[in-house]
């Protein structure tokens, strides 16, 4: 439904229809669409997840491995823009209430790229660290592309050049990190 009519044409009745269960039923397991959106999200994410941890992730380099998985994920976001709108901008929202969600598709997210940057060895402290921040570029580059403000050539520029951050050496980051202080 999302994918060929968008967010709006994701209605609660007929949802329940295509489901086989009544609308009391639907409700009681999500209250809006909304949460609906999020549990579509922690599905695919979860199996993602699943998937990829069962593969070797092709590159030379965690650098290489983490853009050629991100290039493939927007790739797949491209295909479909009205799913994806609607699940950007689930993820996107300031609701405490979806904050416990959004933290399990994020962590989800980011389990993923540590599986594929790792290629089945340990990733420095570092590196490690340096992974939401990439896992952030790719999302600020997605939703630029969604609003129109990036074309698909420049989304995947700073989705590249987010990922290059994996090359700097450990000792750079440890004196960034210095430099910032405390966590928290």
């Amino acid at each position: 439904m999302l994918a060929a009519g968008g967010e709006d044409a994701l209605q609660m009745k007929d949802l329940s229809q295509r489901a086989g269960v009544s609308v009391a039923t639907l409700y009681r397991y999500f209250p809006a669409k909304d949460h609906v959106l999020l549990g579509i999200l922690l599905r695919n994410y979860s199996a993602a997840l699943a998937r990829i941890s069962a593969e070797a992730a092709p590159g030379a380099t965690p650098r290489e491995r983490v853009t050629g998985h991100l290039l493939r994920e927007f790739r797949a976001q491209q295909r479909e823009p009205r799913l994806t709108a609607a699940l950007s901008r689930v993820i996107s929202e300031t609701r405490r209430s979806y904050s416990e969600v959004i933290e399990q598709v994020e962590h989800l997210h980011l389990q993923m790229l540590e599986h594929v940057a790792g290629a089945g060895q340990p990733l420095s402290a570092e590196q490690r660290q340096l992974l939401p921040v990439v896992q952030a570029i790719f999302g600020a580059a997605t939703r630029r592309w969604l609003a129109g403000v990036y074309s698909p050539a420049q989304a995947r520029f700073e989705i590249r050049a987010g990922c290059r951050l994996l090359d700097l050496p450990d000792a750079v980051m440890a004196e960034d990190l210095t430099l910032a202080g405390p966590a928290g």
